[in-house]
């Protein structure tokens, strides 16, 4: 009876093993996409400096440029099109986050334009939202929603960097609306953030 069971136990533990692996066969990678490729990508995806005739400040503009690609700054700023990510409107903002704390934000518009984005804030404004999330009006960001508790170990010569970079980017009209109300928790039960992918911005 013992000898039996010991089969028994065998056999199981083969089909389980042969069907881990069938599952791992079968089942589509995560990325679709090469891994090269999608780095390749995810690169190009921030305007380049070469526009700047200054050698010294194209220099800072670039690790600038870095540090915004590395960050994925892009990855909630860059306004949604039907087709994902609108690269015309790289930073330019549009992103719905809806918080269990500081109720429903959109993502910022970062390009320097006067009206609807960072070009009427002075650069010791900018580094202060990504020192201490903290806006001009005194309001605080979520830092779930704005990752500033990771930017506030930037150093000074960084948050210069990134401030140069964006003040290098194509100015784009793109309004955003205030901070409204919302519970993510009333959405998903638990949740601490709800995002949606849709523009909600103004062109």
């Amino acid at each position: 009876m013992k000898r039996i069971l010991k089969w028994a136990l065998a056999v199981v533990v083969v089909l389980a093993a042969a069907g881990f692996v069938a599952f791992l066969y079968f089942t589509p990678p995560l990325m679709q996409l090469p891994p090269e490729e999608f780095i390749q990508q995810a690169g190009s995806a921030p305007p380049p400096v070469s526009g700047i005739s200054d050698p010294a400040q194209q220099a800072i503009a670039e690790r600038g440029r870095y540090l915004v690609m590395t960050s994925d700054c892009g990855g909630c700023h860059t306004t949604q099109g039907s087709q994902g990510p609108d690269p015309a409107y790289y930073v330019a903002g549009g992103m719905t986050f809806v918080t269990s704390t500081h109720g429903t934000v959109v993502s910022r518009n970062l390009t320097p334009d006067k009206d609807t984005g960072l070009g009427a804030k002075s650069p010791d404004d900018v580094k202060r939202v990504l020192r201490s999330g903290v806006f001009t009006d005194g309001r605080g960001a979520p830092p779930h929603a704005m990752p500033w508790p990771g930017t506030s170990n930037w150093s000074d010569e960084d948050l210069h960097a990134v401030v140069t970079y964006l003040r290098s980017l194509k100015p784009i009209h793109h309004a955003i609306p205030a901070p409204t109300a919302g519970r993510a928790d009333a959405i998903v039960p638990g949740a601490s953030e709800v995002a949606y992918g849709l523009d909600a911005g103004k062109k």
